[in-house]
């Protein structure tokens, strides 16, 4: 079994973040009574940090795990899905400069009406991406050539296949 979490310190970021978003969104309250104007985009700021912060709780307080049956967030708001579930997978990079020489992955796993997330910030990224890569594979499932590209760039070459009548999503993995 795989096991992956994210650490502290990649979450330290989105803390900080979730604070300076709630003190911009609380600042119009605390100096005075805002005008309407004011107030609803400040309530708004607030909300959205708000939910910013609950989801970068969920994933420190979340588990990744990938056997041989499937994956599963275990956790608050845990879920799981079979590798025979599985219709569709996509990879994304996320460039954080111009020369995208830096940045973190995205894959997300998609089967039986549920939704899995990852980033490569979560400690054993590698191997549950390699998992999910033979899971596509063994279910045949249509690839965008972006998310082929960047398996290629963690080293798991994805040949493109015919897929399987009655499974996988037409242009899954986008």
């Amino acid at each position: 079994m795989i096991r992956g979490r994210y650490p502290a310190e990649a979450l330290k970021a989105d803390y900080l973040r979730t604070a300076a978003g709630l003190a911009l969104g609380l600042a119009p309250f605390l100096l005075a009574r805002p005008h309407p104007l004011v107030a609803v985009p400040a309530m708004a700021v607030l909300l959205l940090f708000l939910v910013y912060g609950l989801r970068t709780g969920l994933r420190q307080f979340s588990e990744i795990q990938a056997d041989d049956t499937g994956i599963l967030r275990q956790g608050p708001l845990g879920r799981a899905i079979r590798w025979d579930q599985v219709d569709a997978i996509s990879l994304k990079y996320y460039s954080t400069r111009r020369d995208r020489k830096e940045g973190w992955l995205h894959l997300t796993v998609k089967g039986a009406g549920r939704r899995i997330d990852l980033d490569s910030t979560l400690t054993g990224f590698q191997p549950i991406a390699e998992r999910v890569a033979a899971a596509a594979l063994a279910r045949r499932l249509p690839l965008s050539d972006l998310t082929r590209e960047n398996f290629a760039s963690l080293g798991v070459s994805l040949p493109r296949l015919a897929p399987v009548p009655g499974q996988g999503a037409p242009g899954g993995g986008r």
